[in-house]
């Protein structure tokens, strides 16, 4: 599918949903350009009508941009996402979250889905699943992060880094990087349209700035740890680069 603008991508997304669909995967932050998706209510609404399923990825939202599922309308909707990023829990901790009166099913899954209830014999050509979250459940995984993401939420209700403070720096430091341009419809980071997007990263790396790119877009992700005099040195240096 075509880029599309983030304004308009959940009401085309609507528009294209009719009864031969039978599920809608959506982000709720773009990963390649930061664009804040709005109006996924609309999607909602659009899936509801026809029987389908949606599932929004909402990885490039948590901790950076304040998201709500009653105030999106999203209770019946499938949600993903993960801690690597701007929740700081490290590798392997992510999380399917489902609709209640949900009956789907996993094709294939995991014997800890099946460890809930080893006594009972699995139906021919059917694979056994336990109640509830269980039935999504997979393998054996490395539990590690689990720790970790318990001590990094104490450590945020410590420093009193809620949401939306999480939120409003996160946008003082976008601001810094884009010379005083404030932008409320994007999420935790900022892509800038680069010709040589690859070798100015390799450029900048040279000189200690972590950046990454997709395409023709170097992207710049700043974080709470990250000082202004920081952000600003980077932003001199990348003036430089095009310089």
């Amino acid at each position: 599918m075509p880029a599309l603008p983030a304004a308009t991508l959940a009401e085309r997304l609507a528009i294209s949903v009719d009864d031969r669909t039978a599920a809608v995967l959506v982000s709720s932050v773009l990963y390649s350009n930061a664009h804040i998706v709005p109006n996924l209510r609309a999607v909602v609404e659009a899936c509801e009508r026809v029987g389908a399923e949606l599932l929004v990825d909402a990885y490039h939202t948590l901790n950076v941009v304040p998201f709500s599922l009653v105030e999106e309308g999203l209770q019946r909707a499938f949600v993903v996402g993960g801690g690597y990023k701007y929740c700081q829990l490290g590798p392997g901790n992510a999380f399917l979250r489902f609709p209640q009166d949900t009956d789907l099913r996993p094709v294939v899954t995991g014997w800890f889905s099946e460890f809930t209830d080893l006594s009972r014999s699995p139906a021919a050509g059917r694979v056994a699943y336990g109640p509830g979250p269980a039935r999504f459940a997979g393998a054996t995984y490395d539990f590690t992060s689990h720790y970790r993401a318990a001590a990094v939420f104490k450590f945020f209700e410590e420093q009193k880094l809620t949401p939306q403070k999480l939120r409003e720096l996160n946008q003082h430091q976008i601001e810094i990087l884009s010379a005083g341009s404030r932008n409320d419809a994007i999420g935790g980071f900022l892509a800038i349209p680069t010709p040589r997007a690859a070798k100015t990263q390799k450029a900048l790396h040279k000189k200690n700035i972590w950046t990454d790119h997709r395409g023709d877009s170097l992207r710049l992700g700043p974080a709470p740890y990250v000082t202004d005099a920081q952000l600003a040195a980077a932003t001199q240096a990348l003036e430089r680069q095009k310089s």
